[in-house]
């Protein structure tokens, strides 16, 4: 089944602007067209700061290269005056004409303002932007403040979400993110002045998106979006977060596959089995059979739930294993949000290893989130545990170990499948207690369709940002330069993290889209040149961004790889180049980019006659 065309047409011509009321929503029907309803109201942000009202009469210095050489310099390479006198001196060196400087990071500025917080890093009484505009002004290098728009928190807090917590994004099952709600007007009024305050008070010549996206297609559950989306679609967005089965989303894993003695209770529309309960001497275990603990789809929070409710005996503890294989063959980040959830739902874990399981009371269930293997000695532990009457629950895996007779036996598939990571539909294969079911629909077309409803009203709020600030700054500063930056797998960007980067560009709200061919050699970026060519060739508005380390080691590449990239990309038809990351370039990489590019100088960069000359006096801005 397709999407009906009026149906998104109406979808994307609504505004999401706050007017009063709010209609109420009807049971899922993607065939059905929206009716005009209003937006809800927008609660006013109580202390949110204003920009401040004053604009410097100074235009911005524009300096316009004929050829972009540019480089992203990281905020850590403008906390101290010195730091900034090196990264000229880099920029100098490598012949670089343009930089993308982080001003804005963490939900932390690198300037003055009234509007977010200062970085904590920054030397006392330093106003980095204002002293590197200046300084960099008078070398001819262009500077454009880079604005990493969506995660801002710093070592765990975030000053501007605990003063507008009702900013932070929400997933399907209640989970919040420091991570700015591009749906809601006064998170886009907010970056909108951050912005504007750089280019009316700093004088910088362009601005730059980044992180001006949605970590995952899971997040946008807040109270604002599910209400402006219900008033936009009329679909109830409570049905989307999938409590119960049929549910769809994004799932990956690496599943077990073939079932012996397990009961097979959901089945994702890949045919690999979902959910899945055995019973092994007094003891059961439950498998969901994918990366629960990333927390994508609701359903997997009702499922843990009932299934603790069950395993659990009377006077039972819940356990969580922190293997040591876990720890070096996957790190901490999976065990840690194993640990998270399981507080969320209000069953704190204690901790245990591999050498505790043995040592476990029969009344308690052990949780084990994505571990791949685990000793046979812990094997024959698991085993006698569950054998005694414990509930295990096993969350995508241990199927690097599966081949353990005694481990199939306590979980009841016998083989490893293929890994996924895909849009799938879940339904159950029945009743059961352990599995809540509804009465939507089974085919995969109506959650796809529903799907690409509630991508395409998430992107509206990102487009609204980025054209808000384009028409902003260009109606004043036209000289200004707006980009943004995507990674270069263009599915990923669209599907993924929701930015509508064509929208960006046939609409003509950004000078230039920089996807990010990060790669490790050259025949990988043979291969990203070749799905972006007719991007070039279309819009000629692409600047691809290079990376000077390689992605695996993270170790600077050789000089004569980082300038054959360059030349690949000049010869593509990229506009100019850019550099990740200025600051861990190394001198033979500066030497040898700045000889390759002195060989064949482009022109030099042009003033407009009615802009003020680098260093010029500019008001409200302190050093």
């Amino acid at each position: 089944m397709r999407i009906s065309s009026h149906l998104l047409t109406g979808l994307i011509l609504i505004t999401l602007i706050g007017l009063n009321g709010c209609a109420p929503t009807r049971p899922l029907d993607p065939t059905a067209a929206p009716e005009a309803r209003a937006l809800p109201t927008l609660p006013a942000a109580s202390g949110t700061p204003q920009a401040r009202s004053t604009p410097s009469p100074h235009l911005p210095v524009p300096l316009r290269p004929a050829e972009l050489r540019g480089a992203w310099v990281d905020d850590s390479s403008i906390w101290t005056r010195a730091k900034v006198d090196e990264t000229l001196r880099q920029a100098e060196a490598a012949h670089l004409n343009t930089l993308l400087v982080n001003v804005f990071t963490n939900g932390h500025a690198l300037f003055e303002t009234d509007l977010a917080p200062l970085y904590p890093r920054v030397e006392r009484g330093f106003n980095p932007l204002a002293y590197l505009v200046d300084e960099a002004h008078r070398r001819n290098i262009a500077i454009h403040a880079w604005f990493v728009n969506g995660p801002v928190s710093f070592r765990g807090a975030s000053p501007l979400i605990d003063r507008q917590p009702e900013w932070a994004i929400v997933g399907p099952d209640g989970k919040r993110s420091a991570w700015l709600n591009f749906t809601r007007p006064d998170v886009r009024q907010f970056l909108s002045d951050l912005m504007w305050e750089t280019v009316a008070q700093y004088h910088v010549d362009g601005l730059h998106f980044d992180y001006t996206r949605y970590p995952g297609p899971e997040w946008g559950f807040d109270t604002y979006s599910a209400e402006a989306f219900s008033a936009a679609s009329g679909v109830d967005l409570d049905e989307l977060k999938y409590t119960s089965l049929p549910a769809y989303g994004p799932f990956s894993g690496r599943p077990l596959v073939r079932p012996t003695t397990a009961q097979v209770l959901a089945t994702f529309s890949n045919g690999v089995p979902a959910i899945t309960l055995n019973t092994y001497g007094q003891g059961e275990t439950v498998l969901l059979n994918w990366d629960a603990t990333e927390r994508k789809v609701g359903i997997g929070a009702e499922i843990m739930q009932r299934s603790l409710r069950r395993l659990l005996n009377e006077g039972g503890q819940v356990y969580l294993l922190q293997a040591d294989t876990f720890s070096e063959r996957s790190g901490e980040e999976n065990f840690e949000q194993g640990r998270a959830w399981l507080n969320d739902l209000d069953w704190p874990p204690l901790i245990v290893n591999e050498t505790d399981i043995d040592f476990l009371p029969s009344t308690a269930a052990l949780v084990i989130p994505n571990v791949p293997v685990i000793p046979d000695e812990a094997v024959a532990q698991l085993a006698d545990f569950v054998q005694r009457g414990g509930g295990l629950i096993v969350i995508n895996g241990i199927a690097r170990s599966i081949q353990q007779p005694a481990l199939e036996a306590v979980i009841g598939l016998q083989a490893r499948g293929e890994p996924f990571k895909a849009d799938l539909l879940m339904t159950a294969n029945g009743a059961h207690p352990l599995v809540p079911t509804s009465q939507r629909p089974t085919d995969v077309e109506t959650y796809r369709a529903l799907d690409a409803q509630w991508k395409a009203f998430r992107q509206q709020g990102i487009n609204a940002l980025v054209e808000g600030v384009y028409r902003r700054v260009k109606a004043e500063y036209p000289q200004v330069e707006v980009s943004v930056t995507v990674t270069s797998d263009q599915t990923e960007a669209t599907e993924r993290v929701l930015q509508d980067w064509r929208a960006w560009m046939d609409g003509g709200y950004i000078d230039l889209l920089i996807p990010r061919a990060y790669v490790d050699n050259v025949a990988q970026l043979h291969a990203v040149i070749e799905v972006w060519q007719p991007e070039i060739q279309r819009y000629g508005r692409v600047t691809l961004g290079l990376i000077a380390l390689t992605k695996s080691a993270k170790a600077p590449k050789p000089p004569e790889q980082l300038v054959e990239e360059v030349e690949l990309a000049r010869a593509a038809g990229s506009s100019g180049f850019m550099l990740f990351v200025l600051g861990r370039m190394n001198a033979e990489q500066l030497t040898s980019l700045g000889a390759a590019l002195s060989a064949a100088p482009a022109p030099a960069a042009s003033r407009s006659s009615d802009s003020p000359a680098p260093g010029a006096q500019r008001s409200g801005v302190s050093r």
